[in-house]
């Protein structure tokens, strides 16, 4: 059993975590600020391996749905008309869990973060312990990705439905059945744009038995691992973004200074493009990004570089703190890591999550270490 001990370990995985959320993954500062209150309550922060569940008892993911862009004028003034001015649901990922075992007439004993992010990580994590189940050491992608049928128990036909959603403008949604998992993600989307933030899902419900060939063992202790080397390289005046591509197995792509940040919030995602102008080793090259919500496919100098389903990451040159696509900045200085997702290297999964999933028919997927 491994977690959270101290307030160092807490600020170490939510890094962490925001590390392996390729720009998405949602709010860093709220995923820290859940977890804070429950360290500070004294409440036990822990995980444990799915192993350690028994291979009957129930399981199901927790997650945060919805555009991870800022909020514009023009939003404020709909909400404002809605009456969306205080918000009667701060742990929407309870309300959501507690929903889904109703519907299901069970009880669930662990939450699997359905992603590595530092909101889909740590909101999840911090669910379970407000409500004494255990959280698994694991999670379903990896990495952070923009639509729940990206993940993996979708590749072992694992039904997705019932799903329960909240917000926290108190409005509670059951999903009992869909036509297939991306009508389901759509539905889930659908849901989040009138509450004009990302809402709160649990679904997934399946026996401990099943969920262990669905899932990235071991993926919260990594998080953990990762978010303290880079916060040590800082320490010892090393640079960060080599410390977190060594320790995650990476390679770093790219430093250099944002000098394009151009961004829309279109049907529940965040659409974008990052421009990267490359300084030092990396002077004369410029890196361009393509985002829905996460960092998916760039291009070196005009060509086809490297692409989800492995991961692209931001962060701070100096620092090493990850930047999310929420937060990018023209003028920014950034260093790119590129890690390699080896849970998505079949065709099947390639489909589900590789350029022509997002409609880049021309690029092909290739694994970023034959790049090097």
């Amino acid at each position: 059993m491994s977690g959270i001990k101290t307030r160092q370990d807490l600020d170490d995985f939510v890094r962490g975590a925001t590390l392996y959320g390729t720009g998405g993954g949602g709010s860093q500062e709220m995923g820290k600020n859940l977890l804070l209150q429950s360290f500070e309550e004294g409440r036990s922060i822990e995980w444990v391996r799915i192993g350690d569940v028994g291979e009957d008892a129930w399981v199901c993911t927790a997650f945060y749905m919805g555009s991870i862009a800022p909020l514009t004028d023009k939003d404020k003034k709909e909400m404002k008309a809605l009456g969306l001015e205080e918000r009667v649901e701060k742990r929407v990922l309870i309300t959501a869990v507690q929903e889904l075992e109703k519907e299901l007439g069970i009880h669930i004993a662990a939450v699997i973060p359905v992603e590595l992010g530092g909101l889909n990580s740590a909101a999840p994590l911090d669910a379970a312990v407000q409500m004494g189940k255990k959280v698994i050491d694991a999670d379903l992608a990896g990495r952070a990705v923009p639509e729940v049928a990206q993940t993996l128990p979708r590749l072992w036909g694992y039904p997705i439905c019932p799903i329960a959603c909240c917000d926290a403008w108190g409005n509670v949604t059951i999903i009992k059945k869909t036509h297939g998992y991306d009508m389901a993600e759509a539905l889930g989307k659908m849901l989040s744009i009138p509450a004009y933030e990302p809402i709160g899902l649990a679904c997934f419900a399946m026996k401990a038995k099943d969920a262990g060939r669905a899932l990235v063992d071991g993926s919260l202790t990594k998080c953990l691992q990762v978010g303290a080397e880079v916060r040590m390289a800082c320490e010892n005046g090393t640079d960060p973004a080599e410390a977190f591509a060594s320790a995650a197995g990476g390679k770093v792509i790219m430093k250099g200074t944002v000098t394009a940040h151009d961004w829309e919030s279109k049907g529940g995602y965040m659409y974008c493009t990052n421009e990267i102008t490359g300084a030092d080793e990396f002077k004369g090259n410029v890196l361009k990004i393509w985002v829905k919500n996460e960092n998916h496919i760039c291009w070196l100098n005009g060509n086809p570089y490297i692409t989800s389903p492995d991961l692209i990451q931001l962060v701070d040159r100096q620092t090493g703190e990850p930047i999310t696509n929420t937060d990018t900045a023209v003028d920014m200085e950034v260093s790119v890591v590129a890690i390699p997702n080896l849970r998505y290297r079949t065709k099947e999964a390639i489909e589900l999550l590789g350029p022509s999933h997002y409609g880049f028919e021309k690029i092909s997927y290739k694994p970023m270490e034959e790049f090097f």
